[in-house]
């Protein structure tokens, strides 16, 4: 037997006065509505209603029974709607990015992405970020875009990408200050830094003749936002270590020349972060598949040398 069926049973009978009436509501036969009720009845041990040819009479049992039954149905249509919350989360997709790159870069990622699976729900936020498990907990997020290497154990970073930087600086500048020909020129020279960028903002890292060489810089603004040191950059403020996909076109039209060629910057992961209870979940997967395809179609690096 079918305990919830025939509890269903029982209550259409109970609130419709007849096996008739309530099997038309339930769209079942007067039979099975029949049988469900004397199921019931030898599983409880007692009957729960008095029969005859018209109408059936409930008996003292049967309205204690009732409201029993009718808060166990009540409790599984919750249970239903907690399927329905089961169902939405399983297809929605809360992403948090930086605020350059998911602006020039990302969201182009993301709207094909909702074009092209549309089942997803996706949300991005582009905001600074901490990448730390609690945060993810704290915000709901599902997955991170990040700039950086993450070292946190309940912490997944698959890398979608590598981005690559850029020494630069306005043809104005460079004609009012002229050109660095070596990392140790940049002391005599204005320099803008990208804070949390790395863990301390002045110091340069170059890889020089195969040589790491660090120099610290000093300058007449800092920023942590891409955008902003491009602005400033292209003002004329001073050398700016620029990532490429935030400088691409001005490059190309020459509004700002690259510097110091010779001399490798390292470049830097693209990755994207979500705590390790999501490791197996579909929807991670189907977000970190689209990215790495994207950005191998759509190389964020690209630029006129």
């Amino acid at each position: 037997m079918d305990r919830l069926k025939a509890m269903q049973s029982f209550v259409r009978v109970m609130r419709a006065g007849n096996f008739s009436t309530a099997a038309r509501q339930l769209g079942v036969s007067r039979a099975l509505i029949s049988r469900h009720i004397i199921a019931l009845e030898q599983h409880l041990g007692f009957p729960l209603l008095s029969r005859s040819t018209r109408n059936v009479a409930p008996t003292e049992a049967a309205h204690s029974y009732l409201e029993f039954c009718e808060g166990v149905l009540r409790e599984m249509e919750r249970e239903q709607e907690f399927g329905h919350y089961r169902e939405k989360t399983a297809t929605t997709v809360k992403m948090v990015g930086p605020k350059s790159f998911g602006t020039l870069k990302l969201a182009d990622a993301i709207l094909a992405l909702a074009k092209a699976e549309p089942q997803l729900q996706l949300s991005l936020s582009l905001e600074d970020f901490s990448f730390r498990a609690n945060e993810f907990m704290e915000k709901g997020y599902d997955i991170a875009i990040c700039i950086s290497s993450i070292n946190d154990s309940a912490l997944i970073s698959r890398r979608i990408a590598t981005l690559e930087w850029l020494v630069c600086a306005a043809p104005d500048y460079i004609r009012r200050h002229g050109r660095p020909n070596h990392p140790q020129d940049l002391k005599h020279h204005a320099c803008l830094a990208h804070l949390n960028l790395e863990p301390n903002d002045r110091l340069w890292r170059f890889d020089s003749d195969g040589k790491r060489l660090s120099v610290k810089i000093d300058g007449p603004f800092q920023s942590n936002s891409a955008l902003l040191l491009r602005e400033a950059t292209l003002r004329g403020l001073g050398i700016a270590i620029l990532p490429l996909y935030a400088v691409a076109e001005d490059v190309a039209a020459g509004r700002l020349t690259p510097l110091l060629r010779r001399h490798r910057l390292g470049s830097r992961p693209l990755a994207a972060v979500y705590p390790r209870s999501l490791a197996r979940s579909s929807k991670v997967k189907t977000v970190n598949s689209w990215l790495m395809r994207w950005f191998r179609e759509h190389d964020p690096n690209t630029y006129a040398d």
